[in-house]
């Protein structure tokens, strides 16, 4: 399953950034620069368990805290790892927003990254992005995942502030990864409403891990008996 370098909201030192491992891939969900920069310091091969051939990034969405470190991982791959990097955008026009960043802003190496979109992509595991509800200013530019990984149905939010767009793809069996609030606003999801999914999840056998916290005691108090769990933590030692 998804493992973390950070599960923590924009303004924390620690931010979100969840990986997996795909044979000899290290596929990053989003990668913030603190993400990056604990990518370097843990080295690939500790991470991945092995020798890393490519990377492989998923973006959620524009944001600083899901993207910032993109084009500095680019750079270290290209010029440092000499290894290849690819960037699935869930949509044409993230695409589009993403190459700007990567080729007028941040000048990275033309061959050193591949940016496609997700009907693009080639990966088995990949089987879907999710239109979701987040900032208005980026309506319609806010997605989460479907993902196979281990033959079992993934799905992850990224930055949301309802999972109705999500609830279709959630089976038996289903494991979630969800941003969770400890504040009632418009562009996140907040506790109390996920509490009221418990039913749901119990049913359906879903293992619920919760990301993106901005109070994590306060949502750890909220869920306390509920069987939700924190999203699990990559080990530095």
């Amino acid at each position: 399953m998804l493992k973390f370098l950070g599960r923590r909201s924009a303004f924390h030192e620690e931010q979100n950034n969840a990986y997996f491992i795909d044979g000899d891939r290290l596929v990053l969900i989003d990668c913030a620069m603190d993400g990056f920069h604990k990518i370097r310091k843990l080295g690939e091969e500790k991470l991945a368990g092995g020798l890393v051939r490519e990377f492989v990034v998923l973006v959620t969405h524009t944001h600083g805290d899901h993207v910032g470190g993109v084009p500095m991982l680019i750079h270290y791959a290209y010029y440092i790892l000499k290894k290849p990097v690819t960037v699935i955008a869930p949509s044409g026009e993230v695409r589009e927003d993403m190459a700007f960043l990567f080729d007028r802003l941040e000048g990275c190496a033309k061959d050193g990254y591949r940016l496609i979109t997700v009907d693009e992509a080639e990966y088995p595991w990949l089987k879907c992005a999710i239109s979701t509800k987040h900032a208005p200013e980026l309506e319609g530019r806010c997605f989460g995942y479907q993902l196979l990984i281990d033959g079992r149905n993934v799905i992850y939010t990224g930055d949301t502030c309802m999972l109705d767009p999500f609830l279709p793809y959630i089976e038996e069996g289903t494991v979630l990864y969800t941003e969770v609030s400890a504040f009632k606003t418009p562009v996140h999801f907040y506790v109390g409403n996920l509490l009221e999914k418990e039913t749901l999840f119990r049913d359906k056998k879903v293992e619920v891990f919760m990301m993106h916290l901005d109070d994590k005691e306060a949502i750890l108090e909220a869920t306390r008996d509920t069987g939700y769990k924190l999203a699990p933590l990559v080990s530095e030692n």
